[in-house]
């Protein structure tokens, strides 16, 4: 939806994703209006989420952040202005000075699955 109008429909969220990527990239996605009212702290927190994972090229579902093979790596959120990243397998929140911080910490994940696989 952009300015109260459908733009595009998807089944999945990566379809949607994949569409806002390709238009923004072209120069082509619709401008949004301004807001009355100014954006809420969770939606920057989900905004700087979002553009660190693009750097590593993960995406971001309902239930976590996955890589480009479909394995989840994780969740990274902000409660209270501290990051904090939870690992695929940890039952545990752990503390990060920043989200870039937190999100190289889930392609670490990555990385020490191949080094125990090989």
């Amino acid at each position: 939806m952009v300015n109260e109008k459908e733009v595009f429909r998807a089944n999945t969220p990566m379809r949607c994703d994949r569409f806002i990527c390709t238009h923004y990239k072209d120069g082509s996605l619709p401008v949004q209006e301004q807001e009355a009212t100014p954006p809420t702290t969770e939606n920057r927190i989900m905004a700087h989420i979002f553009n660190e994972c693009q750097n590593y090229g993960f995406e971001i579902l309902n239930d976590g952040i996955y890589n480009s093979n479909g394995v989840k790596l994780g969740q990274v959120g902000c409660t209270d202005g501290n990051w904090w990243v939870k690992r695929r397998y940890s039952v545990q929140q752990q503390y990060s000075n920043s989200v870039l911080d937190a999100v190289r910490s889930l392609s670490m994940v990555i990385l020490l699955a191949k080094y125990y696989l090989t």
